[in-house]
């Protein structure tokens, strides 16, 4: 019985660690964009005049138990080819962290 569970756990989180490691496109990182964050907001500014598809995606996280803390909301902004800059904030109390998705 135990056997089964700890197969069962062990497959739920690689199917879940798979569908994360998808869900950010590696070409985001080579994006000529600056991301930046100040408590309950994230920024991101993108230039060189490339026509890269980009938008800025935040994890709203309540860090009120710095052992647990837990993701109340994800926003994700607009979609912007080329130049141009966004930010998002968070309600007041919780963390932002932000990334960038890139789209083909």
């Amino acid at each position: 019985m135990f056997r089964t569970r700890t197969a069962l756990g062990l497959a739920a989180c690689a199917a879940v660690a798979a569908g994360l490691l998808t869900a950010t496109p590696a070409s985001a990182a080579r994006l000529p964009c600056n991301l930046a964050g100040s408590g309950n907001t994230a920024y991101a500014n993108c230039y060189s005049g490339s026509s890269y598809t980009w938008r800025l995606v935040v994890d709203c996280d309540d860090v009120s138990n710095p052992k647990w803390p837990v993701r109340v909301t994800t926003q994700y902004g607009a979609w912007h080819t080329g130049d141009g800059s966004d930010s998002i904030s968070c309600a007041g109390t919780l963390r932002a962290t932000g990334r960038l998705e890139a789209r083909g």
